[in-house]
């Protein structure tokens, strides 16, 4: 039996396990066991075998990999990204060139790298520490948004309005770590020109003709300074001339940077003058989203991302061009203030709502709940389908309705 390797999975990477076993494919799992990356019962009950292994040093991934004979390393998270492709490439297996996933894991690399090739990018400026502020305000200017070069999940990500704002934000970084993953994040921060404009995610693959875009995500964000993601709908409800121009950005995008296997996220906003790149990805993207390009497409983009690792150049195996069949949407929700977690009886209530398709709430009663700045403030979702965008925005309405009358609100 064809067996691989799949890399510290977390969020969408769990799915990976689960395409495994629907492929009739052994999935070996390897794990650092960081505080925040225990692997959860249901995964062991699905993978092949789990097993502690430093994710973080691609010597000891590729010597578990040949052990176990695996014909492919897929990285379940962000952050192994890198990882997976330099195992990969000792090994002789399919990868991604190790200087193009780290190219995808640095967002002031990727900025200078598609900059320098033509493409539309914000002004932008790294900072590394606080001496580099009077420069990047100066080159960049304000509004303008400051990320880490290196994050995930909205991680100290902000909105900056004045010099003085981009100040205290950095002494402010510099003065406490941020710790996802076993990683440090934030020692780099990047400074980039806020964009107006609405915001999507582009998820695709690379097969033997080069990227193609199978889906388009809606976003919802929660309100600024932060950039917290509260939800998405696919498909996105775009004119058809505005969706090809977006697609053929990113996929020019994914071209440029040289992704030659896997599937992508990426992420954009409409400006006036066309699509401009927030940023990409070489995996499956957070938040449920693979859950609804399947419910709305019927493809499984762990499955592709899978077929593709193993060197299948035709990784979608049917028409890239599917139209919808459905329409789904996730909505995030959070608490209306800060504190502990409260209980939500009505989880059954919710679950019953016609539509519904996951209806879930994170950690336990009594546990402390962070601010929304990031997905760390987010206690739940829900998850509907249906046959059209209106029938899913009155479901996710009615379930709106009944969270408002307990102890939290949805993302609307």
């Amino acid at each position: 039996m064809t067996s691989i390797v799949i890399v510290e999975p977390a969020s969408s990477g769990v799915a990976l396990a689960h395409a495994a076993a629907r492929l009739g494919i052994e999935a070996h799992v390897v794990s650092a066991y960081h505080d925040d990356s225990e692997v959860s019962s249901a995964l062991e009950a699905v993978a092949s075998s789990v097993t502690k292994v430093d994710t973080y040093c691609a010597a000891a991934v590729a010597d578990f990999s040949r052990k176990m004979g695996a014909k492919a390393i897929v990285p379940g998270f962000e952050y192994v990204v890198g990882v997976a492709a330099d195992a990969a490439s000792r090994l002789g297996l399919p990868h991604l060139e190790p200087d193009v996933a780290e190219l995808v894991r640095d967002k002031y690399r990727c900025r200078m790298h598609l900059a320098a090739a033509g493409l539309a990018v914000p002004g932008f400026a790294r900072l590394t520490h606080a001496d580099d502020v009077a420069v990047a305000a100066e080159h960049v200017g304000f509004p303008a948004v400051l990320k880490p070069t290196d994050g995930c999940g909205s991680l100290r990500v902000v909105r900056i309005d004045s010099r003085a704002q981009l100040q205290q934000e950095i002494e402010y970084v510099a003065r406490g770590n941020v710790t996802d993953m076993g990683r440090t994040i934030g020692k780099t921060m990047l400074l980039e020109q806020y964009l107006n404009g609405p915001e999507y995610s582009i998820e695709g693959c690379v097969g033997r003709h080069g990227a193609h875009v199978l889906a388009v995500t809606e976003k919802l964000l929660g309100p600024e300074p932060y950039f917290v993601e509260m939800g998405h709908t696919v498909e996105a409800g775009l004119a058809a001339d505005v969706r090809a121009r977006l697609v053929a950005y990113i996929e020019d995008v994914v071209d440029r940077i040289g992704l030659t296997l896997g599937v992508f996220h990426a992420e954009a906003r409409l400006t006036r003058e066309g699509p401009v790149l927030i940023e990409i990805a070489a995996r499956l993207g957070g938040d449920r989203i693979y859950r609804l390009v399947e419910l709305s497409k019927s493809i499984s983009l762990p499955e592709v991302m899978i077929r593709s690792h193993l060197g299948d150049d035709d990784p979608i195996q049917g028409d890239i061009g599917r139209l919808p069949t459905r329409v789904s949407g996730v909505r995030f929700i959070a608490p209306h203030e800060s504190g502990c977690l409260t209980g939500l009886a009505c989880l059954d209530e919710l679950r019953a709502l016609p539509g519904c398709e996951e209806a879930e709430i994170y950690g336990r009663t009594g546990e402390p709940v962070q601010a929304l700045t990031d997905f760390r403030g987010r206690v739940g979702h829900v998850l509907f389908a249906a046959p059209d965008r209106e029938t899913l925005e009155r479901r996710l309405a009615e379930a709106a309705c009944l969270l408002g009358s307990r102890t939290a609100s949805l993302a609307s």
